[in-house]
């Protein structure tokens, strides 16, 4: 695996569940100081850090690079990353490779593809 494939594609999951669960992201996310006062009663409590949540940046072209995935590679990164993050065995067999070796391969291929549609676009 690609180390910072993986790193990209775990923020990836993270905001699509956050997308699933209905949780506001990016600048429907970020809440102005009026919205903050009248939320709290008046009591404005300081933010740690200058500026409002604007999303991941990475989000889009990540999710760009996933669909452009062969269909198999498509599966492998859902699987492995967002729908059973962990469940390494069980997700080999759920798609039908005889062991978790075939399986990693195979999503060393897709982050392969991901690096690759990546550099392209940054290329571009």
């Amino acid at each position: 695996m690609i180390k910072p494939i993986d790193d990209l594609l775990v923020a990836w999951a993270e905001v699509h569940r956050m997308l699933m669960r209905g949780e506001p992201v990016g600048p429907l996310g970020v809440k102005c100081s009026l919205a903050a006062a009248i939320d709290s009663k008046g009591v404005v409590i300081p933010a740690t850090t200058r500026g409002g949540y604007q999303g991941d940046p990475h989000f889009p072209i990540t999710e760009l690079a996933v669909t452009q995935l062969r269909y198999d590679l498509q599966r492998v990164v859902y699987e492995h990353y967002l729908l059973h993050p962990g469940e390494y065995a069980s997700n080999a067999r759920s798609l039908g490779y005889g062991c978790t070796r075939s399986y990693y391969n195979a999503l060393d291929t897709a982050h392969q593809h991901i690096r690759h549609a990546l550099s392209e676009r940054l290329a571009a």
